[in-house]
Parts: C-alpha cells; sequence; structure tokens
C-alpha cells in the first residue's frame, strides 16, 4: 500500500543517518491533502458489467459522532449470499481501486465500502487518532446494519490494516463472519519485519503508544465466530506467519487459512482462488448464522 512505501523510504533515510525514527498515526496513516469531490459511479458500473447483470451501485454517505462526513459505496446483488463490510488498506481509495468490488460481486455478496476520514471521499479532521478511526468504524458498522438487506449474514473484511480495524469490530459488535485478508498482528511486528536488519542497528524506531497498543492477536483470541484468514505466499509486507500466528491465536471452531499461490500484498481478491474460497466460507456462515 502507498503509505507502508512512504513509511519504508522513512525508516531508510533516518536509519542512514543514524536518526531517532518515531511513528505516530499521522506518519503512519496515509491521508489525502485534499480529498476528492466525488466518486466516478460510471467507472464502477463499466468494472461490473462484466461480473454481474444484477448488481447495483450507489452513493452512501454518513454523518459520524464526531461531525465528520464519510463518503463511500454500496453494491447490492439480488443473488447475494451475505452482507460484506470492507474496511480497506492503508492509502487504498475506492477511486483507485473499484476492481475489488467487481471480485465480491463474483461471490455474489452485497458491500459497503467507505473511504477512510481524509482519504479519498470522505472528510478530513484537523487531528488525526486511532480512536477516532475506530469510532468512524462502529459508525460504519452501526450504518452498514441498518442499511444491508435482512436474513443475510454479516462479513467484516479487513485488507491489511484494514484488518485491525476488522479486528476491534468484532470486539465490540455481534458479527457472522470475519476475514483477516493479509491480516496484521500488531503495529510494531509489522514495522520490524519493514525495517531491513542492517539499519536496526544505525537507528531507533519509537512508536507512539496508540500504535502499540492494538494487538490483533489478542483481539482474534476473543473473537469466535468463523473466522478466514487469506494471504499470498509472495506477501512480504504481511508475510504468512502474520496470518499463522492469528490462527493459532484464534478460538474459533470454524477457521480456515487460505495461502494463496504467486500472489503479494493486496492481491488476494484478484485471484479466482479467493473467490471460490470465499464462497465456501460463506457457505458455513448461512449453516451457523443462527448461532452468532
Amino acid at each position: 500500500m502507498k503509505k507502508v512505501l512512504i513509511i519504508v523510504t522513512l525508516l531508510l533515510s533516518m536509519s542512514l543517518s543514524g536518526c531517532a525514527v518515531n511513528i505516530t498515526p499521522d506518519s503512519f496513516i496515509y491521508q489525502d491533502e485534499e480529498v476528492e469531490i466525488l466518486l466516478n459511479l460510471q467507472e464502477i458500473e463499466t468494472k461490473l458489467a462484466t461480473s454481474s447483470e444484477t448488481a447495483v451501485v450507489s452513493n452512501i454517505s454518513l454523518v459520524t459522532e464526531h461531525g465528520l462526513t464519510l463518503n463511500g459505496v454500496k453494491l447490492i446483488n439480488q443473488d447475494a449470499t451475505a452482507n460484506v463490510i470492507l474496511f480497506a488498506g492503508n492509502g487504498m481509495k475506492i477511486s483507485r481501486s473499484p476492481g475489488i468490488l467487481k471480485q465480491f460481486s463474483l461471490i455474489p455478496a452485497n458491500v459497503i465500502w467507505f473511504d477512510y476520514q481524509g482519504t479519498g471521499v470522505s472528510e478530513k479532521n484537523e487531528t488525526l487518532s486511532i480512536d477516532g478511526l475506530k469510532s468512524d468504524a462502529l459508525n460504519v458498522f452501526d450504518f452498514a446494519q441498518e442499511t444491508f438487506p435482512e436474513q443475510l449474514p454479516i462479513v467484516i473484511h479487513g485488507l491489511s490494516m484494514g484488518s485491525l480495524i476488522a479486528g476491534y469490530i468484532s470486539s465490540e459488535r455481534p458479527i457472522d463472519g470475519l476475514v483477516l485478508d493479509g491480516g496484521i498482528t500488531s503495529v510494531p511486528q509489522l514495522v520490524d519485519n519493514l525495517v531491513p536488519a542492517w539499519s536496526k542497528a544505525l537507528s531507533t524506531v519509537t512508536i507512539s503508544p496508540e500504535l502499540t497498543e492494538i494487538n490483533n492477536v489478542e483481539l482474534v483470541a476473543q473473537y469466535t465466530n468463523p473466522l478466514l484468514l487469506l494471504v499470498g505466499n509472495e506477501d512480504t509486507t504481511t508475510p504468512v506467519e502474520f496470518s499463522h500466528d492469528l490462527y493459532k491465536a484464534s478460538t474459533s471452531k470454524i477457521k480456515i487459512m487460505k495461502i494463496l499461490p504467486e500472489t503479494e500484498h493486496g492481491q488476494t481478491m484478484t485471484k479466482q482462488l479467493a473467490v471460490d474460497v470465499y464462497k465456501a466460507f460463506i457457505a458455513k456462515l448461512v449453516c451457523c448464522s443462527s448461532t452468532s
């Protein structure tokens, strides 16, 4: 993701000069200088036309409890087998990555996806905080629960940084299924993985408490409903080991981990194999959603 590349560049430059690096929410989480005015729905509809004749996409908007307006898209498919709330990766905007909606339409699933605050078409706050993002995520979940068609299981899909948001929601709201896609265990482990071994002796990396306190391993250990882990075997950002750790920590009776061959970070949902695994996972939710 875009922000990961920025972090790596920052860490490398600081390491070469022997400086201390302080990672804060502002430096870790991508935000646009100026937010976009509106989404090009026609472009999204064009992509969907090749995969589904029944999928309908529309603009959606909500005002958070802190007064920010978040904007996004809703994909509704008359044949949908699940309602998916997508929390994307760091710097992944709807306008730049609409193709993922096509993949969800192949399942088929209904999808709600909002740009994060200060990204894409969502308003920017004066200050960025982890608590603010958590609050936004709960607002998005509550909005989706009221907006989605009823009688379908609700799945939270978190991609990369979004996996931390998804893990948090699973501890705060009742959900039928959790999908961690290129899942992160914790920010310190992610940063440690991104910093080359040779540079660690040349610099000191400090991570703000807001970021160090997020521990997805602990959150997953508390979650007991069905869990799906997707990861590419060529993912060097959130490597397979991260998903292994999350799988081992999980106490879910239904837990599936799928390693996709020849797949890099952020590419899992572009693969037909991931769509097939998703279909099988949702079939288990339909069977067992009454226990959630």
